[in-house]
């Protein structure tokens, strides 16, 4: 029953992520109704229901069928899928631990839509995230310094490469986005994320290179990779800095 009750909050969390992705890309004020992009037609509220909606309008407009971007189930399909993860793998009756994932999980989808289609983080996205995923951890036990180390360890590694490169290997936006990791997964939890992103993004790119459809000159978003493996460290991490210490030690 849990897992079902999760999975409609993330739809319906998925369809109001939509609506920040759109808005925001498009400067626009996030309240108001719903309506076409095409025609500006005000939705009804039964044309908003998750998934449902877009399959029994076969994926169109219902004033002016304007074909309806396959962004929009897919980005409520997944932040379903995501947040069923979290309370199938949420330890043993830990809600505080849940509800952080949650927050986190909104958060990275966002940023990750966001990146994936625009190349941008926004800061107003990465900020928030970062306040109000250091408080929840504090809140549920986590250590000060742990959170500080990590915040500070996340901003800097990406601060310096920004700085160094002049801009040219990482955006701004990811100094922002190390931030957010570190008040999510604390130290050393944040290096291991670093870690995996950079090989997730290595094992992509090459992939994309073989295939021809990427060259050596090509921006890859790279906050996606560390989005994802920011929330896959929050889930895992702990087994991930075990199995690494019995590795090299």
């Amino acid at each position: 029953m849990l897992l079902l009750l999760v999975f409609i909050l993330g739809l319906a969390i998925g369809s109001f992520i939509n609506v920040v992705v759109i808005r925001l890309s498009a400067g626009e004020r996030l309240n108001g109704r719903s309506y076409c992009r095409n025609c500006r037609s005000t939705l009804f509220w039964y044309h908003n229901i998750p998934v449902f909606s877009f399959l029994c309008l076969g994926g169109r407009c219902a004033f002016c069928r304007q074909r309806i971007s396959w962004q929009y189930p897919l980005v409520e399909l997944t932040t379903g899928l995501v947040f069923v993860l979290g309370a199938y793998y949420m330890p043993a009756d830990d809600w505080w631990w849940l509800l952080t994932y949650l927050v986190l999980a909104a958060w990275v989808v966002i940023l990750f839509v966001f990146d994936f289609r625009f190349k941008v983080l926004p800061d107003i996205i990465t900020l928030s995230g970062a306040v109000a995923l250091f408080f929840l951890n504090l809140a549920r036990g986590q250590s000060l310094i742990s959170l500080l180390i990590a915040v500070l360890a996340g901003t800097g590694f990406f601060a310096v490469q920004y700085f160094i490169s002049r801009g040219r290997w990482i955006g701004a936006g990811d100094i922002r986005l190390g931030a957010l990791m570190g008040a999510a997964l604390g130290w050393p939890q944040v290096a291991v994320a670093v870690v995996l992103a950079y090989w997730l993004g290595a094992v992509v790119g090459l992939a994309l290179l073989f295939n021809k459809k990427y060259s050596l000159k090509s921006e890859l978003a790279f906050g996606t990779f560390l989005t994802a493996a920011t929330l896959a460290v929050f889930i895992w991490g702990e087994e991930m800095v075990s199995w690494y210490w019995r590795l090299v030690s």
